[in-house]
């Protein structure tokens, strides 16, 4: 009976072992600063994403009034300001203007104005082993100042059921259709700041 009992326990201590180990690793998020200048935030799925948000900066020129505030007077809270984009990405939009992920790669590739429309077509690039069927896309629209003006989320990709020559396959490369975005200022998005990410990947 006790030799059962030693049988037993060893399996159970690898498991909370290993049980152990994933929860350390899935908290391993660190931020780097890179030698331009960049930070970038490394993900513990193996991941990199650029860190392009931050609080901006208080006035604090501000000069105190010569009257003192009634006691009975509640000062009202300081509403929380809103991240904007990073300086630097201000100055260097091309840099978010590309994304990859498990071996597929979006970039902007052209942009153009029907109207008050704006028009976006993106270049996809695989060097997966895997076929992929969908690709979906997360952008983020900032106006000239470095302030979020809207997001938007589609299929950039997306191919016919049953047609394998419509899927992504490794070392080609496809362009996407046009997708029209609605609700940009054109005379505020002039340095054209966006950032783009994916955010799903179906593979046959």
């Amino acid at each position: 009976m006790q030799k059962l009992q030693q049988i037993i326990r060893i399996p159970m201590m690898i498991i909370t072992y290993f049980l152990l180990l994933n929860t350390a690793l899935a908290s391993q998020i660190a931020e780097v600063t890179l030698d331009n200048g960049t930070t970038v935030k490394l993900n513990d799925d193996f991941t990199w994403e650029y860190v392009i948000l931050e609080q901006p900066k208080q006035n604090n020129d501000i000069r105190a009034s010569a009257i003192a505030p009634s006691p009975i007077e509640a000062t009202p809270p300081t509403p929380p300001s809103t991240p904007q984009l990073n300086q630097q990405f201000i100055t260097q939009p091309e840099l978010l203007k590309s994304t990859a992920k498990d071996g597929v790669k979006v970039s902007l590739l052209n942009t153009k104005w029907d109207d008050d429309k704006l028009g976006l077509q993106f270049e996809l690039t695989s060097n997966s082993n895997k076929h992929y069927v969908l690709v979906t896309l997360e952008t983020q629209f900032y106006s000239d100042q470095g302030q979020p003006i809207k997001s938007e989320r589609f299929n950039v990709w997306q191919a016919t059921f049953r047609l394998p020559e419509t899927y992504l396959r490794k070392n080609e490369t496809r362009k996407s259709r046009l997708f029209w975005i609605e609700g940009i200022d054109k005379t505020h998005w002039k340095k054209q700041l966006m950032s783009i990410k994916i955010t799903e990947l179906e593979s046959r």
